[in-house]
């Protein structure tokens, strides 16, 4: 009968330990996935600002690079 005890104890404490670390378990999954997800959409949006940004910041990337080539031949 102590072995039975023994193993409901243990079971009861190792339930009362696990849902004291899984807390936090469902807000952390729902946040990851909704930064996820906003990320998702900054990167993949359709906004033609943010590309048009992105486009002329890779022009003056490039027209710098070409200006350094030239002043260095």
């Amino acid at each position: 009968m102590k072995f039975v005890k023994s193993i409901a104890l243990g079971s009861l404490l190792f339930g009362l330990m696990t849902t004291a670390h899984a807390e936090d378990g469902f807000d952390r999954a729902k946040k990851f996935n909704e930064n996820f997800r906003a990320e998702q959409a900054r990167i993949w949006s359709d906004d033609s600002s943010d590309q048009k940004k992105q486009q002329v910041a890779q022009e003056k990337q490039k027209e710098r690079k070409d200006a350094k080539e030239k002043s260095d031949n």
